[in-house]
């Protein structure tokens, strides 16, 4: 049996999918509006404008992320379990909404500083806790936190956005996820390690 999703939830899975595949200033309400079979006047209903509709968007999304990232914070007390965890959980993440990387592609591109600010608090547990790990001696000293970071993401979301590139590469690469996961983990755990 399917589940029905609410109206509003159809509009932002619509959304989603439009922004991802064109970008915020070639998506209209009323191509959402006839993707998600609703009004647009429901659409205004719920998010007032265009605007307003995408800063949703990126919000919803993020924060189904942010919730499964901080329940990983509580729960696994050793610093590199965590720093596997949280790789494989963004990977898991990404792997399950592949549009989610396309969508903050667009928004990156579009020089959208608001998606910095959503992970802000993120970002800077994950540094205060990598660091924790560096006095402990568990992680390489000298190593920037936020670099171990942006290599992962960015190389999560590549693997999904440029498949039609690095596929050309490798043909094999995309035949095994947890293949490529793996691999990733190996070369940023042998990294960080002293």
């Amino acid at each position: 049996m399917k589940t029905k999703i609410s109206k509003k939830d159809a509009i932002l899975a619509t959304s989603l999918k439009l922004f991802a595949e064109h970008g915020f200033a070639h998506v209209s309400i009323a191509m959402i509006a006839d993707q998600a079979d609703v009004t647009k006047s429901l659409i205004f209903h719920h998010f007032g404008n265009k605007e307003q509709l995408w800063d949703e968007v990126k919000q919803h999304y993020f924060s189904q992320y942010a919730k499964t990232q901080q329940v990983l914070f509580i729960e696994e007390k050793n610093p590199l379990e965590l720093v596997e965890k949280s790789v494989r959980n963004y990977f898991n993440y990404i792997s399950e909404n592949p549009l989610v990387a396309k969508f903050f592609t667009y928004a990156h591109l579009a020089g959208d500083e608001s998606c910095g600010v959503m992970d802000k608090p993120l970002i800077a547990q994950a540094t205060l806790l990598i660091r924790q790990a560096q006095e402990q001696g568990l992680v390489r000293k000298g190593l920037n936190p936020v670099i171990l970071i942006m290599n992962f993401i960015t190389a999560i979301n590549q693997y999904f956005v440029a498949r039609c590139r690095y596929q050309q590469w490798d043909p094999e690469l995309y035949e095994d996820n947890n293949d490529f996961i793996d691999q990733l983990l190996h070369l940023l755990m042998s990294g960080i390690k002293p």
